[in-house]
Parts: structure tokens; sequence; C-alpha cells
């Protein structure tokens, strides 16, 4: 193969991974039966809490060198694990939002080193938000339908992103026995007072399963309701300050029926269907704020599994409803918008031997976007990838693969584009203990449709519209973004627990980072100095260039139960991250909304004789200053968020008859969110706010049967 920019776009870096190629695929396919193999894949060693010796642990047929990290359901169960969120805390590199950020006093968006969201999947099937980010089914999946979650940090061009976000793999649970049916009902409340703040929440579920063969049958079905009232305050330059109550009602609803046929000893068929409501009624000052997002998704898919070879056919389609409505004296608005979407997919998987494999496959998606405001976007994509892994050595196992993508877009936005993407992966196992992994590879991630819509989403409290509160939007000249990136792992691993040190470095082009600027109605930049018809509006823009560093520090311990029923099990990781831009003008700065580093640290402790389980994780995240990305101002401001501790404590009582009762404490003993902003020429302020924060306690029943 020629490196000659003909219909692809090949870069130094492609060529020099297809380089190796030939010497991969020149090695013969014969077994070799003698080998020893052991397992390649990074897999977080899960606690078993029984007297007799633990079996032991299945070992994943896959001989990747792409390192994949499984948090199991074991272990979520002794965290006391509430939901998807709860689990992926324990896992390097995730800086989970804060409570009292984003647009609307929730939750903000979760990155991954820096970078965008992670990439979900259920069962290996790509899951997204609302037209504009809204809420997913996976917000709604409870750890009691979760059989393990697969985490895949590097990239790999058998998952559904290549870039470079983190890839999240629910796998749903198989019936736990050969019953009928089984499962278990749980009821929940919460309620917390403090100075004026208050929450109140309430949670029913059911999780049903069973098996006649040859069919296997499973219906989850939840619902909450959340009732909260909050207080933010905020202090102008004069020193006014203004203290503001935020009331909000949200509900949500989830219905999950699950069908398995099999076929034969080698073949089945499933179908699952999600079904989701969320409905959310707030309140500040004059302001009210109604949304809605409702979705239903149908997952079919045939599988068929011989020893190491399978075959994968998935049919997906999805439709989503999300509306807006913002009332208040100084505005109205109302936001209609509905995301259609069908994909097709195959997967296969052929191990020649022992010591080589081959992935291989195409994904074919098709998606519309509706809206009351802007012009339909169209979407179609399509995918083809192949990723061979060699184990050369008894210790060495070597990985290449490429992606390539067409993208093309039609509406709103109208353009094509194509890309390849390769990836080469290195594993070292220096002994059973230690090990080296290296991955290096070069991506393309196209924008979001919700990140090329131009609505304009209004924020609440009485400061919005400003600098420091702005509405959110969408940009539709966003352009792709370009990455290159370099990953090694260090491992030592036991059976009783391990420490993980991981360095990356990541060079963007076209990086994709919020701006915000002063927008009048239309949406044209404000030229006039306090324009009452001007509202400051983030949206993203492209950067020139960005760099992003770090290194994580991951550890766990686990203590199996001793002869008196004691177990224990210790986890703590500490992630940093450098985000540099480099804007056009050549001038360089830090990203505006990254965290030097997050740490966590969990401890679980389990005592037998009288079935108590309890565990206390701690997340703490540094006070950091950076410059805030105003794009249409000419005075620049630096935004400084103060340092935040957040704990959270759970402990589970096991009662007879497959009772148990579980006591949650969230986000107690945790700091306020608090915001400052000032005049980089002067050190004046500008604006400081705060969102107090409130902590959350949840008594729950569960019966099994």
């Amino acid at each position: 193969m020629k490196c000659m920019p003909t219909s692809f776009k090949y870069s130094a870096l492609s060529c020099a991974l297809f380089a190796v190629s030939p010497a991969l695929w020149a090695v013969d396919a014969e077994a070799t039966a003698t080998q020893a193999t052991p397992a390649p894949v990074q897999t977080l060693s899960t606690m078993t809490f029984q007297v007799a010796k633990a079996p032991a642990v299945v070992k994943d047929p896959d001989i990747s060198a792409v390192a994949k990290t499984v948090i199991s359901r074991e272990e979520m169960e002794k965290f006391g694990d509430q939901s998807v969120n709860d689990a992926l805390r324990r896992a390097a590199g995730f800086q989970l939002p804060s409570p009292g950020q984003g647009p609307r006093g929730g939750n903000g968006s979760m990155r991954f080193r820096g970078g965008g969201a992670p990439v979900f999947l259920i069962n290996g099937e790509p899951v997204q938000g609302g037209p504009r980010g809204g809420m997913s089914v996976v917000d709604s999946i409870t750890p009691d339908m979760i059989d393990r979650i697969e985490i895949v940090k590097q990239p790999s061009v058998a998952q559904a992103s290549v870039a470079s976000s983190a890839v999240i793999n629910i796998i749903l649970k198989q019936p736990l026995n050969d019953t009928r049916i089984s499962g278990s009902v749980r009821a929940g409340y919460g309620l917390a007072k403090a100075k004026g703040k208050e929450e109140e929440r309430k949670n029913i579920g059911i999780q049903m399963d069973g098996r006649t063969d040859p069919w296997m049958y499973s219906l989850s079905a939840n619902s909450s309701w959340n009732d909260t009232t909050s207080v933010s305050k905020t202090t102008n330059a004069t020193g006014t300050t203004t203290t503001q109550t935020r009331t909000t009602n949200r509900s949500s609803q989830m219905l999950a029926p699950r069908g398995e046929y099999q076929i034969d000893d080698q073949q089945k068929l499933v179908a699952e269907l999600f079904y989701r409501n969320n409905e959310s009624e707030g309140n500040a000052q004059d302001q009210i704020q109604n949304d809605k997002n409702d979705s239903i998704r149908l997952n079919t898919r045939y599988e068929r599994k011989d020893k190491g070879d399978s075959d994968k056919i998935r049919l997906s389609i999805e439709q989503q409803n999300e509306t807006e409505s913002t009332r208040s004296s100084k505005r109205q608005s109302y936001i209609d918008e509905q995301i259609n979407e069908y994909g097709l997919a195959y997967d296969g998987v052929r191990k020649f031997n022992e010591t080589k494999q081959i992935k291989f496959g195409t994904d074919l998606r098709s998606s519309e976007l509706d809206s009351n405001i802007a012009q339909t976007l169209d979407e179609q994509r399509y995918a083809l990838y192949a990723e061979g892994s060699w184990k050369f050595t008894d210790r060495q196992t070597l990985t290449l693969g490429a992606r390539q993508e067409w993208i093309n877009r039609s509406g709103l936005v109208s353009y094509s584009d194509q890309n390849l993407s390769p990836v080469l992966a290195h594993r070292f196992d220096f002994t059973e203990q230690w090990s080296l992994q290296t991955n290096l590879s070069q991506a393309f991630r196209s924008p979001r449709a919700e990140q090329l819509m131009p609505t304009v989403s209004v924020s609440t409290d009485a400061d919005a519209g400003s600098l420091n509160n702005p509405d959110q939007g969408g940009n539709p000249l966003l352009r792709p973004e370009k990455i290159s990136a370099y990953e090694t792992t260090l491992g030592y691993n036991t059976p009783a627990g391990g420490v993980n040190l991981t360095a990356y470095y990541r060079q963007i082009s076209d990086y994709i980072e919020n701006s915000i600027r002063s927008e009048n109605a239309q949406g044209g930049v404000c030229t006039t100095a306090n324009d009452p018809s001007c509202r400051f509006v983030q949206r993203p823009t492209n950067q020139n260039n960005a760099t992003t560093y770090g290194v994580e520090l991951a550890g766990r311990y686990a203590l199996k139960q001793t002869d008196n029923g004691h177990s224990f099990m210790l986890n703590a990781q500490l992630s940093t991250v450098r985000a540099e831009i480099e804007e056009e003008n050549g001038a360089k700065r830090l990203a505006s909304d990254v965290a030097p580093y997050t740490a966590s640290t969990g401890v679980s402790y389990n005592y037998q004789p009288w079935r108590v389980s309890s565990s206390l994780n701690l997340n703490y995240t540094p006070e950091y200053t950076r410059l805030l990305n105003n794009s249409s101002n000419a005075e620049n401001y630096n935004r400084t968020r103060n340092e935040r501790i957040k704990v959270d404590l759970s402990f589970t009582k096991r009662f007879d008859n497959n009772w148990s009762a579980s006591l949650n404490a969230r986000n107690i003993f945790s700091t306020d969110y608090k915001e400052r902003l000032v005049k980089v020429s002067d050190g004046s302020l500008y604006q400081a706010r705060l969102n107090e924060s409130i902590p959350s306690y949840m008594l729950t029943v569960e019966k099994k049967f």
C-alpha cells in the first residue's frame, strides 16, 4: 500500500502504523498447543464474601493488547452504588460533575482526562442523550440490572469511538439462577433539610428475570421523584449580595423488558426495549422552567459464538423528544426538538489459535433532528474497521487496527467528510504481576448533533444571561477535532489488588471548547457596551490547537473474608491533567473548565456474622483559577473555582427471608460550590457566585424473591 494522499487522509503516523502490518500477518496461523497464555486484559479484582474458598477468576479469551477495566456487580453491591456514576467515581481519569454546577443548578458534564464526555454502550450498542444533551437511558439504569461495567480508556477501533474519550460498556445481567421467575423489589425515601435548603427523594423499583429453556426474560422498572429547594447567592462589583431560592420538582420513569431466545448452543436472538420519561418543573423568583424528555429505544441482535469465534448483527431504532419552556417577565422561549436514529452493525471475531485473532465489522447509522426553531439536521455515518492481535511471545502481545469513517450532513449543516483512524498497541508482561502496556493512535471526532444546533437554552436565576451565568447554545460552524495520542500504563496486579500508573499525551487540532460572547436577540455579536437587549451565550467553538497530558495513579487492596467473618476493600486514585490551548493568534492558556487533578478514595467493610456491610467514599477537587474564554469582550477575566470535598456513606443490613435495609448518605460534609470572576487588568470583582451544597439521605428497603 502506498502512503499517498489519494481518497484517504494519511499522515506520517498512519503510514508508520501500517508499515508493521505485513510483519503481523506474515506469521503462520498454526496453533501452539503447549504455549501458556496468561490473560492480557487488565481486570479489577472483585471481592467474594464467602467462608469457602473463592472460585477462580474466569480469564477473558480476548488477547487484545488494549487494556480493559471491569467493575463487577459484586463490587457495586458492596460499595452501595445507586447509579452508574457511583461506580465510575472509583475509576481513575473521570472528572464527575459537582453538585450545583450546570446551567440549571443541576449536574454539569462528566469529563474524561480533560476531554469530552465518555461514550456509553449498553451490551455493545451506543446510546445517545437528548437532542441537546439531555438524559439518556444510562441515567435510569440501576445496579440491579447490571452484570458488569467494562471501561476501555485507550483508543480501540472495535469500539463505537476511537477518539480521545473513554468507552463505557454496560453489560446487563443474565438470570442469576435457573428459576422460572426471581427478582427483587426496592423502595426508598430520603429527606434532608438545612438552612432553607430541602430535598425529598422517593423511588421504587422492581427487577424480575427468569429462564424457561430456550427462553430467557427480564423486566426492569423504576420510578423516582426528587423535590429540591436550593439556595444560591451572587455578589456583584458594588458588593450587593442577592440570595435566590430555586424549587425544582423532578420525576423519572423507566421500563425495560428484555427477551432472549436460545436457538442452539452457539446461536441466540436478543431483543431489548427501553422506555424512559423525565420531567422537571422549577421556578426561581419570577422565572418558571418546564423541561421534558422521553425516549423509546429498541435493540435487537443475533449472536453466534463458537469457541473463540463470534458473529454479532445489531439492529437498533430510537426516538427522543425534548421540550423546554422558559417563562419570565423578561423573556419567554419554547423549544421542541425530536431526534430519530436508526442503526445497523456487524461485529466479527476470529481466533486462529491461542496467539492470533482478528476483529472486524461495520457500523451504519442514520439520524434526523427536527426543531421548531432551527432547520432539520440530517446525518448519515458509515464505518468499517479491522483489528488484529498477535501474541508473538509468551509475554508480548501486539494489536494493530484501523477504522475508516464517512459522515454526511445536510439541512442545517451541509458537508461530507471521511477519515482514517489507525491504532497500535503493545503489551509486555514482565512477570505474572508486572506489565507494561503502550498505545499509539490517531483519531477524528466530529461534533455531536446537539453541539451544532444554534438553539439557545436560557439559564436560571436573576443573573441569567450574565457573563458568570450565560445561556447555552450550539454552533453550526464547528469543525471536527483531529487527535494524535500516546499512552502507557505500568501495572502491578495480584488477586488481592494492585497498582497501575498511567501517563498520557494528546495533541488536538481544532480543539472544541466552550466560549462566551455577548449576543443580541438575533444571535449576532453585540458591539454596544451595556446594551440591555444583549445577553451572554456560551457556545462551543474551535480553538487552533490543544495539548492535554497527565498521569494517573490507581490502586486497590482486598482482604478476603477471614475465619472470623471480616472482609475489607480499599481503593484510591489520583488523576492529573494539564490542558493547554493555543489560540489562532498564538496565545497560550489553560482550558478554562478543566481541574488540574482529582483524587478519591474508598473503603468497604463487611462482617458476615452480623450480615452488615458498609462503605465510605471521599472525592476531592482542588481550587484552581483559569482565564475565562470570553471571545467577544476586550476585557479579560479570571475565574476561580473553590476546592471541593464530597463524602458518601452507605450501610446495609441483611435480615432473614431475603429482606435487607440500606442507608445511603450522599454529599455529606461537602463544601459549597463557589465561583469568583475578576478582571485580569486590575483584579476587581465582576461577580461571585455560591451554590449551597445539599446533603442527601436515603433509606431503602429491599425484598428478594
